[in-house]
């Protein structure tokens, strides 16, 4: 069993529930928390508090972590974000159930929680990397005590991707400090993608976390005008346990923080002095990992 803390910005795109989900009925994974990261960190956690309940979970800690970026420097992507809401909050309300957030801060936890264990704990960021910047700069020897893999960013092209553009430098931070790192970009995520008969399978089975993510599913299609959930964050989840899922490739990511046009991008360095900081996903095998995921919410 692989162990996790699960960073997530919840209640955005359908993925993150979809993640939640994934990580502890797949079977592989000891879920040692949750943190909750970007703009209303509370609010998500009652939300992944939500997903834990339907899970019978509810003894998963669940912190509410930080909700501005490290820097509110001016970029072009700034005005998007500040008028973010996320999305799916009113799960809150049709699902209550017993479990509350946990008293005390993310970071705290993820520092307390990592440097008391024998280095056996892996970071999942899901989205922004607030907190996780922020935790390896309270306590640099994290670097030593963990490895991380993240979804974010796109290695393939010269493009943003929202987790890094919301924070462009945490991430500079995270990409910088050494621990190990696996990234799981757009370049690899865009396609995993249900279909409709897919999402119909999951909505079908009668168990209380189907009828939560097939309904979250509903409010984000309502929501966004898509129709068909992409798997970033999933795929994430799967590499911690099984790496065969994508295709790696060492490479050294370079963070763009002051350019407006593209800031956040993240950028592979060709030059033979770089030094790598990442495994880079390049490619998927994208329908066995789907059918996985439908089979591992269906099962």
């Amino acid at each position: 069993m692989k162990k996790i803390i699960l960073d997530t910005d919840i209640g955005d795109d359908v993925d993150d529930a979809l993640a939640l989900a994934f990580a502890l009925l797949c079977g592989e994974i000891e879920l040692v928390g949750v943190t909750t990261v970007f703009r209303d960190t509370a609010r998500r956690a009652e939300l992944a508090c939500c997903v834990l309940d339907a899970l019978g979970r509810g003894d998963v800690p669940v912190y509410a972590g930080l909700g501005k970026p490290l820097f509110d420097n001016a970029s072009k992507g700034r005005a998007a974000i500040e008028t973010h809401r996320p999305r799916q909050m009113e799960a809150i309300r049709q699902y209550p159930g017993p479990s509350r957030p946990a008293d005390g801060r993310a970071v705290d936890f993820i520092v307390d929680t990592l440097m008391g264990s024998d280095g056996d704990i892996m970071l999942v960021p899901i989205g922004p990397l607030t907190n996780i910047a922020a935790a390896l700069t309270l306590e640099p020897r994290l670097s030593q005590k963990t490895t991380i893999c993240l979804m974010g960013g796109c290695a393939g092209q010269m493009r943003t991707e929202w987790n890094i553009l919301c924070d462009p430098e945490a991430a500079h931070v995270v990409f910088g400090a050494g621990a190990p790192i696996t990234m799981v970009g757009l370049d690899v995520t865009e396609k995993c993608r249900l279909n409709t008969a897919q999402v119909g399978a999951i909505g079908r089975v009668d168990r209380p976390v189907n009828r939560l993510c097939f309904d979250l599913i509903q409010l984000w299609r309502k929501d966004s005008g898509r129709e068909h959930p992409v798997l970033h964050d999933p795929l994430a989840v799967a590499m911690v346990f099984d790496p065969s899922f994508c295709g790696t490739r060492s490479g050294a990511i370079h963070v763009e923080t002051h350019s407006d046009r593209l800031n956040g991008a993240t950028v592979p360095i060709r030059s033979g002095n770089a030094e790598a900081n990442a495994e880079v996903c390049v490619d998927v095998d994208s329908a066995r990992f789907v059918n996985y995921f439908v089979n591992t919410l269906t099962s």
